[in-house]
């Protein structure tokens, strides 16, 4: 798999990138990313990806240094530096920088900007046809900071190697409450009649930028979006079920914990929804 890395502008393959074991992005998780993808070549909504950024690093008190141009020039030239067919899966990520073994960051130096581009690893055809099985994670969602993008990511990992244990396709995180929050990596909706019911900002999710584009296109086909808190067992309320990601747009999902949701085919509004969000995105395109 051809990897490239744009360390602080130099671009090397990622065998030769090189950071301080005294980053404190690798000592302490102190840091904040995005992960994107293209289409046809070009990045897609670097723009929003770039807002969230700097939300995220304003939540940790970390000063960007780079402006968006100055990402998207960085993203840009890190694609163009290599050459090859098929679509790239893109993560930006700043970290605190160099400094002591101590949590105090005013011992850090200048941040780094990171840029890793990879191949797009595009889900089968047979996938969106047939739909996914998920579960319920035992990981809890903390609301703490949990707009915040950051690397320290030690409940994700683990909610994945459950998901990965039991062979499912994503897991859903609870709150510690016991509401539905969000996956390890997508939001996640549920459709009861014309209602279409995803977790809101109080129930700790990431506010995903996918998630955002697929809201107003439901309300466009005119359905009742309710953003909210809401108990676990209306998972065995839905009628179909799906969830949406930066890389893998909108999955139906079928079945939770083995049991089938709806008609253990992919919904309807599912599959609109992603008719839709295929079809907006030549224009979002245009967006940057």
């Amino acid at each position: 798999m051809l990897i490239r890395v744009n360390l602080n502008g130099t671009i090397v393959p990622a065998a030769e990138a090189r950071i301080s074991v005294l980053d404190h992005g690798l000592l302490f998780g102190d840091s904040v990313y995005e992960t994107l993808r293209t289409y046809s070549g070009r990045p897609f909504l670097l723009s929003r990806h770039f807002g969230r950024l700097k939300h995220s690093a304003d939540g940790i008190h970390l000063k960007l240094q780079w402006t968006r141009d100055d990402v998207r020039r960085e993203v840009q030239r890190t694609l163009d530096s290599e050459s090859r067919a098929g679509e790239s899966r893109i993560r930006v990520m700043v970290t605190r920088g160099p400094g002591e073994l101590s949590l105090d960051t005013e011992t850090t130096a200048d941040p780094s900007l990171i840029i890793i581009v990879v191949p797009l690893q595009e889900l089968a055809h047979e996938i969106y046809e047939r739909g996914v099985a998920v579960i319920v994670s035992s990981i809890r969602r903390s609301r703490l900071l949990a707009d915040i993008k950051s690397g320290s990511l030690i409940r994700q990992v683990l909610a994945f190697s459950e998901t990965k244990s039991k062979q499912a396709f994503e897991a859903i995180l609870l709150t510690e409450e016991g509401y539905l929050s969000d996956g390890i990596t997508s939001n996640i909706y549920l459709v009861e009649g014309n209602r279409l019911m995803t977790p809101s900002l109080e129930a700790g999710i990431v506010e995903g930028i996918t998630r955002g584009v697929v809201l107003d296109l439901a309300r466009s086909m005119g359905l009742d979006v309710i953003e909210g808190l809401f108990p676990g067992n209306e998972l065995d309320q839905a009628d179909e079920m799906f969830l949406t990601s930066t890389t893998r747009e909108v999955v139906p999902i079928v079945s939770v914990d083995g049991k089938t949701v709806g008609s253990g085919k992919p919904g309807p509004v599912a599959m609109a929804l992603l008719k839709s969000y295929r079809a907006s995105i030549a224009g979002l395109l245009e967006e940057g």
